[in-house]
């Protein structure tokens, strides 16, 4: 694009206002309870979690602590690990992928393959002696956190409000009768295993501690790790009864003739994130009781008050409004029923987009010390699919997609935290395996950082462990992203750069010379593809330089470089630049695709779920309109993955909402979003995985994708508006969506063309902004606001 200076207006800048009504807020709400868990509505401030399930004689909490794993910390080395890997290596350098793999399997494949899961903390039931309910309404409130019922028994009102306090770190639940009629209710807490409750005088007070059963169920093949006695966990149901009797037995308390009362629910475990360990030394149940007792010398309206604070202060920051709703006045299931009718549904998109932002604060901020796992921090199976662990093949790493772009970089702390400690045990893997000075990690981890290759069983340790060994360096671009939108000079010198700079040391002692004289990878493989081998026509997955590592190699050395020049440093600078001019080049294959791996294999499933080989298109930037040809082959290359069924799981759906609005397409982003609704989520819009499997990170990178039609900041120097607006949003308004290079933005539009941008700098500098064929260069100072208008 020819660059064009334009004149544009100044402006003190009164932020841009929102053309809702100022009480106008996103909730989900239904006219029933549920009658499942996907149906159940998620509470949370980071580190406790719950699902609300809205019963009117027993109310259901199903309850998760971040923590709460099971197993212990193992990182297993078969014996000999870097003489074997080495030749693992070589087999794989040679063409000799069979015989790589049958080698990787008899001398490579140790115990434990995998790992134990993340667990359910436990369920609280409320039950009361209510007969049948009338005008029932559930839901949650996004901007406040509050999951509220309400319904009538013959004339009489009851109100039920719970949420998780960001500010004092437990679960608040309030009943309250409003027109003070009397009733009578229990409070029960039950636990499959591992859990000891008593009922007190004021409550309920549960011990626990995981027994992993040697000889029990095991949900990998070759097993998930030492039995035994593992992690304790605490908690407390403490009930503030304001006045009425409180009658216990052995496991439940009465509360006779109430018509008001609070529970404040405690949990905490003895897991230690300084060491990736539960620690002896660290007491759940003094925890417990600490957060208890300071949050009980509080009112219930000072405990509401004091966590919608913190919580709308996050939330509020991004204001999105497509579809100018003054009341929604229709049932979010029916909403869903009626979008897979036929009948599009704007606010729908409006309310995902925003339900999005939610799940992340409510997941990964607040109290939260762990990063957002497959499913957020709400499971409530006892083994859950995949363990609900850190998959980092892109699962990981879409759930942080939208933090930045959305306005809620504080979500990523816990993520770098994590990072930084499973880095520090990846020094001694990429020691053992290579003798590197840097660090690596693989696939899939847990709490408890493990860093060897971990599957379900022995083959996809081979094919899905040891054939990735560049899970960490895709990780380490979240946090360079992080520090692009924010400008952090501390935190680019103190976190990302030692973690780039150890994973740029790994990658380059990893990198073997190709009979070419190309840099390339050995082990490889494309996440979770298979190719057909040319000379057997057999299905493999390990081969060398997959495209996903060479653009993830790419990225890695690019911004490690960057990083050294920002920081006056040079540790790395002149390696880097040599091996990148020995790296593999991105190509077309014969059918006009992005190839998948070096050579131009036939894909096994040419309808896979991942899409690797468009990491360089997102979340990276290596592919765009700049390389014409390449980015023609790339939508050839979605096309190819949809013609033969590809986006079949939710977060793969999502990522084509990405895709597309980086092809500045937003009319096929949008198609993807609604395919997203009708096919891949529940009544409480919860992402799916067949065959109904909850993950997260489908939730977040479809509000990363909608985030991403309206502001894009991944050229440098630009931030393109309105890139990708499809024609069904012709009217609209967005606020506080941020951009690389710490800006935050606001845009106005109306019949389809934009007509108000707001602009704040954070830390100034020089941008273009760039309108479809219009750009404009601002020069800002720090904290600056302007309006900015295009002639």
């Amino acid at each position: 694009m020819k660059r064009r200076v334009l004149l544009f207006a100044l402006g003190v800048l009164v932020l841009l206002a929102c053309e809702q009504p100022q009480d106008f807020t996103e909730k989900l709400w239904y006219k029933q309870p549920a009658k499942e868990w996907f149906e159940a509505l998620p509470i949370g401030n980071g580190r406790i979690g719950a699902m609300v399930h809205g019963g009117i004689n027993r109310e259901h909490l199903q309850l998760n602590e971040e923590s709460l794993w099971a197993g212990c910390p193992e990182q297993p080395y078969p014996e000999d690990v870097q003489k074997h890997y080495k030749h693992f290596q070589k087999l794989n350098l040679d063409g000799k992928f069979e015989q790589a793999y049958e080698y990787a399997s008899k001398y490579l494949v140790t115990s434990p393959t995998g790992f134990r899961s993340y667990e359910p903390f436990g369920d609280l039931y409320i039950g009361f002696d209510h007969s049948e309910g009338q005008n029932y309404r559930r839901e949650i409130d996004l901007s406040t956190g509050f999951a509220t019922v309400e319904y009538e028994i013959e004339g009489k009102r009851f109100r039920r409000e719970t949420f998780v306090s960001m500010e004092h770190d437990v679960l608040v639940y309030h009943f309250k009768s409003l027109d003070g009629q009397k009733v009578n209710a229990e409070v029960a807490f039950s636990r499959k295993k591992d859990v000891r409750t008593k009922a007190v005088v004021d409550g309920i007070v549960i011990q626990g501690q995981i027994f992993d059963d040697p000889d029990g169920y095991d949900d990998n093949v070759g097993g998930s790790g030492k039995g035994g006695y593992h992690m304790k966990f605490a908690g407390r149901a403490k009930i503030i009864a304001d006045g009425s009797e409180i009658v216990r037995n052995d496991e439940a308390c009465q509360i006779k003739e109430t018509s008001s009362f609070t529970i404040l629910f405690g949990a905490a475990t003895n897991y230690n994130l300084a060491g990736l360990n539960f620690d002896e030394s660290i007491d759940a149940s003094k925890k417990v009781a600490e957060d208890i007792e300071k949050a009980e010398t509080f009112t219930y309206a000072e405990l509401k008050e004091a966590h919608v604070k913190v919580h709308s202060e996050l939330y509020k920051r991004v204001n999105l409004d497509l579809a100018k709703m003054v009341v929604d006045t229709i049932p979010t299931d029916n909403r869903l029923d009626a979008l897979k009718a036929g009948n599009d549904d704007v606010y729908l998109q409006q309310l995902l987009f925003q339900y999005g932002r939610y799940m992340l604060i409510t997941s990964s901020a607040g109290k939260a010390n762990l990063p957002a796992n497959l499913q957020g921090i709400w499971n409530k199976d006892m083994w859950a699919a995949w363990e609900s662990d850190y998959h980092m093949n892109i699962n990981l790493q879409m759930n942080y997609w939208p933090a930045d772009v959305c306005n809620l970089p504080e979500t990523v702390r816990p993520l770098s935290d994590y990072l930084t400690r499973l880095a520090v045990n990846g020094k001694q893997t990429a020691r053992e395996f290579i003798g590197s000075e840097g660090w690596m990690f693989h696939a899939t981890s847990n709490v408890f950082g493990r860093t060897t290759p971990s599957a379900s069983n022995a083959s996809y340790q081979v094919s899905v462990g040891y054939s990735f060994p560049l899970a960490g360096a895709w990780m380490t671009q979240t946090l360079w992203r992080h520090y692009q939108f924010t400008r952090d000079e501390e935190y680019l010198r103190k976190t990302v750069y030692p973690i780039l700079q150890g994973s740029a040391r790994f990658i380059m002692d990893f990198l073997q010379q190709d009979e070419n004289g190309l840099l390339v990878t050995a082990p490889s493989y494309s996440p979770e593809n298979e190719y057909i081998n040319p000379e057997t026509g057999k299905a493999l997955s390990n081969t060398v330089a997959s495209s996903v590592d060479i653009q993830i190699i790419r990225d890695v050395l690019n911004s490690c470089l960057e990083a050294e020049q920002l920081l006056g440093q040079s540790n790395l600078t002149d390696e880097i630049k040599a091996v990148l001019l020995r790296l593999p080049e991105i190509n077309i294959g014969a059918n006009g695709t992005i190839m998948e791996w070096i050579q131009d294999y036939e894909e096994a499933q040419p309808g896979h779920r991942h899409i690797s080989h468009l990491y360089g298109l997102y979340p990276s930037t290596q592919i765009n309109p700049s390389k014409p040809e390449l980015f023609a082959a790339a939508r050839k290359t979605i096309e190819r993955r949809l013609s033969f069924g590809g986006g079949q799981t939710g977060w793969s759906r999502a990522w084509m909402v990405n895709f597309y609005a980086r092809l500045l397409d937003g009319d096929e982003s949008y198609k993807h979003i609604n395919a997203l609704l009708k096919e891949q989520m529940t009544n409480n819009l919860f992402d799916l995985h067949p065959p109904r499997i909850f993950q997260i990170d489908g939730n977040l990178g479809v509000t990363a994708g909608m985030a991403e039609m309206l502001l894009q900041s991944h050229e440098p120097g630009i931030i393109r508006l309105l890139p990708a607006l499809p024609q069904q949003w012709r009217e609209g308004t967005v606020s506080g969506l941020r951009a690389r290079g710490n800006y935050e933005l606001g845009l106005s539009w109306s019949e389809g063309k934009l007509t108000k941008v707001h602009v704040k700098a954070f830390s100034g500098g020089q941008v273009s902004l760039v309108y479809q064929s219009k750009e404009m260069l601002v020069d800002m100072k720090s904290g600056e606001t302007r309006e900015v208008a295009f002639l």
